[in-house]
């Protein structure tokens, strides 16, 4: 964790990039160095043509899934419907 005070902060040329107040400071959190290590090499992971390949199938399965959920849920919905509706 770092904390940089007002006057710190103030005359920073990036201050506008970093936060928008004018009056506190600016705390800003690091994460341990093992999880930006991975969280580096994953996103250099996923850059990669086979990457790339394996998430392309995947996004594909899954918006199949979601559609088949979809559609199932409204038949499901409609069904009740129906069924609530001719015996009332």
């Amino acid at each position: 964790m770092a904390r940089f005070t007002k006057s710190q902060c103030h005359p920073c040329p990036a201050r506008a990039q970093c936060t928008t107040s004018r009056e506190s400071h600016r705390t800003v959190g690091f994460p341990p160095r093992e999880l930006r290590d991975l969280q580096l090499r994953v996103r250099a992971e996923q850059q990669t043509p086979e990457w790339k390949a394996r998430y392309a199938v995947r996004s594909g399965v899954e918006g199949t899934a979601n559609e088949f959920a979809t559609a199932t849920a409204c038949a499901a919905t409609e069904a009740r419907t129906r069924s609530t509706s001719s015996t009332s």
